[in-house]
C-alpha cells in the first residue's frame, strides 16, 4: 500500500535519475529494501532514513512528512562539486595522522547515531500528536 513517505521517496529518486539498484547500492541495502520502501510495505526508520534521506539530498522530515520548509533542492539546482564547507573539512582532516583520523571517523559516527535516536523520538511524538489531532 503506498504511503506519503513511499511516494515521495520514489518521485524524488526518479527526479535524481537513480535507479532502485543504483539507490540500494548508495544506502548499502538490497534492491528488494528499497522496493519495499517504494510500495510502503514497509518505512525506513533510524540509520536507514537518515541514509535514505542523504542519498536522496533531502531532509528525513521532508522524507517523512512532505513539510515544505524542508522540501529538497530540485535535481537540476544541486551543486556538482563540493562546498567550501565541505572542502575545508577533507582538508583538515587529511592533516591528521591516519590514528587520528579514525578516532575522528568515529567520534562523528557515534555524535550520528546519537542524534538518530534523539530524531527517531521527536518523530514518534511528532506522529503521535499528529494522530491526535
Amino acid at each position: 500500500m503506498k504511503t506519503e513517505l513511499s511516494t515521495r521517496m520514489a518521485a524524488r529518486r526518479k527526479e535524481l535519475g537513480l535507479t532502485q539498484q543504483q539507490l540500494a547500492n548508495h544506502i548499502k541495502k538490497s534492491y528488494v529494501t528499497v522496493y519495499r520502501w517504494e510500495q510502503g510495505e514497509v518505512e525506513p526508520k533510524g540509520k536507514n532514513l537518515f541514509a535514505l534521506a542523504s542519498a536522496l539530498k533531502c531532509s528525513p522530515a521532508w522524507l517523512l512528512f512532505g513539510d515544505e520548509q524542508t522540501s529538497p533542492t530540485p535535481a537540476d539546482e544541486l551543486p556538482a562539486t563540493l562546498s567550501d564547507r565541505e572542502k575545508r573539512l577533507l582538508e583538515l582532516f587529511n592533516f591528521l595522522p591516519e590514528s587520528e583520523k579514525e578516532a575522528q571517523i568515529n567520534e562523528l559516527e557515534s555524535r550520528v547515531e546519537n542524534f538518530n535516536k534523539l530524531f527517531d523520538e521527536l518523530l514518534k511524538v511528532r506522529k503521535s500528536t499528529a494522530k491526535k489531532n
